[in-house]
C-alpha cells in the first residue's frame, strides 16, 4: 500500500494499475505481523466498505 504510486495498491485500497479494482486482503500489509491479523484485516475490510459506499 502506498501514497506515492509506487506500490500495488493505494491508501485507499484500489490497485494502481486498473481503475475499478479493489484489494482487501493481507496481501496488502507491507509485512505480516507475528500476531493473528485478522482484527486490523476486518477494520481494514469495514474502511473499504465505506469509501466503496460513497462513490458515486
Amino acid at each position: 500500500m502506498s501514497d506515492n504510486h509506487t506500490g500495488v495498491v493505494d491508501e485507499k485500497l484500489r490497485m494502481e494499475a486498473y481503475d475499478n479494482l479493489y484489494i482487501c486482503d493481507v496481501s496488502v500489509f507491507p509485512i505480516i505481523p507475528a500476531a493473528n491479523p485478522s482484527l486490523t484485516l476486518a477494520a481494514l475490510a469495514l474502511r473499504l466498505a465505506d469509501h466503496l459506499t460513497q462513490l458515486p
